[in-house]
């Protein structure tokens, strides 16, 4: 099954994709405008996939349990063979030599990078020349499953807006591969203790001013003059909350505030706080007030 001349692939140009998979995937990012960070989700049938070499990096989430063995070959490795277990991963690096095998239909996320934003972050974090990106098959990992399935269900929303959560997640993902599965692991949490005062009084007064806005994490960093990956890190630290949970909390604080005016409509408030539609918000206003919005208004 290995070659010397394996396929190459860019799956960020649409008919590529079909090179390796029979059908479609189900969901893309590519109209979400994420930042350095690409989703499919796929639903194939048996399958052998041919060998290839990605320009992207990507990691392939499991969402079901195979009952027949998979079975795949990723350089230098051996060829391996393996049960998949709901939530395994695999760890592909760009342009490393691999294939597959699967005998029944297979349910998977498949996430894409670059290697310039696995570079990017990792030279903010540490002072190794020597990075890279390590090869791992189908094995456990919580955490990349944890995110691989909330930014799933933001496709399957079509919450196009919230890039600030996609962009946390991102950054949370990108640091887990620095810690986990790179050959430079030592990498440092922050050492000063959350955010300066005024820095974070800037950051907080923008996001204030733009609750209407679609926000991104590199356009807060970038008022606080931090790289994006501190940054979230040093705002919890500040703030007790990631950036995407602290804005959904401002907006729900301005979401009552505008009800109690009663001057607009539920959808018009929704709208007005950049949430994509009417059941968007009522869903973060439930969870952290306790009612609906139309419960918290009957109670005026």
């Amino acid at each position: 099954m290995v070659t010397s001349n394996p396929i190459g692939v860019d799956l960020t140009q649409q008919n590529d994709a079909m090179k390796l998979y029979p059908k479609a995937p189900i969901l893309s990012s590519d109209r979400a405008g994420w930042n350095g960070i690409r989703l499919e989700y796929h639903q194939q049938p048996p399958h052998q996939v041919p060998e290839n070499a990605l320009n992207q990096s990507q990691i392939i989430i499991h969402t079901q349990r195979l009952s027949s063995p998979f079975v795949g070959y990723m350089q230098p490795q051996s060829l391996q063979s393996g049960q998949i277990e709901r939530g395994d991963v695999t760890i592909i690096p760009a342009h490393v030599h691999n294939w597959a095998i699967w005998k029944q239909e297979c349910h998977f996320i498949l996430l894409q990078f670059h290697s310039t934003i696995f570079e990017q972050y990792a030279s903010e974090w540490t002072s190794s020349s020597e990075i890279a990106l390590l090869p791992s098959f189908s094995q456990p990992d919580p955490l990349i499953y944890g995110i691989g399935l909330p930014l799933k269900s933001v496709l399957e929303a079509d919450k196009f807006s919230d890039r600030l959560y996609v962009d946390s997640l991102t950054t949370t993902l990108i640091i887990h591969l620095l810690r986990r599965y790179s050959i430079q692991k030592q990498i440092p949490e922050p050492t000063v203790q959350g955010l300066l005062r005024h820095q974070l009084k800037q950051v907080t007064d923008y996001i204030d001013h733009h609750l209407d806005q679609d926000l991104t994490l590199s356009e807060l960093a970038a008022i606080a003059q931090i790289s994006p990956s501190y940054f979230s890190a040093l705002f919890k630290q500040s703030t007790g909350l990631a950036p995407h949970q602290f804005v959904i909390q401002r907006r729900i604080e301005r979401a009552k505030q505008l009800l109690r005016q009663g001057k607009a409509s539920i959808a018009e408030v929704a709208h007005n706080l950049g949430f994509t539609h009417q059941s968007h918000l009522s869903r973060h206003f439930k969870r952290l007030v306790g009612v609906t919005p139309k419960a918290f208004l009957k109670g005026q």
